[in-house]
């Protein structure tokens, strides 16, 4: 049975980067903190591939950027544009 979880980060580490090959020169620290962490979910989430959905990569990741964003002291500029670069991502995503 697929990983829905899986296949979501793949599909949202995919966009991300081709948004990173095609974005302005002022969104590029933003897709740059954005792209890695999608693999750190993936290592640190504890789940069932058969109980979950693609809809919980979303949640989990928009957590986890949050708790980084503490830990990282992030501005609040840089915060605002990794938040609309993340609903951008989605979208495109499907």
């Amino acid at each position: 049975m697929p990983d829905p979880f899986l296949r979501r980060a793949e599909d949202i580490k995919k966009t991300l980067l081709a948004m990173e090959s095609e974005a302005r020169e002022e969104d590029l620290f933003a897709l740059g903190y954005m792209i890695p962490q999608i693999e750190l979910v993936q290592e640190m989430a504890q789940y069932d591939p058969e109980d979950v959905t693609s809809e919980d990569f979303d949640a989990t990741y928009r957590q986890w950027l949050e708790s980084t964003f503490m830990e990282d002291a992030m501005e609040s500029d840089d915060r605002q544009r990794i938040e609309e670069l993340w609903h951008s991502a989605m979208n495109r995503a499907g």
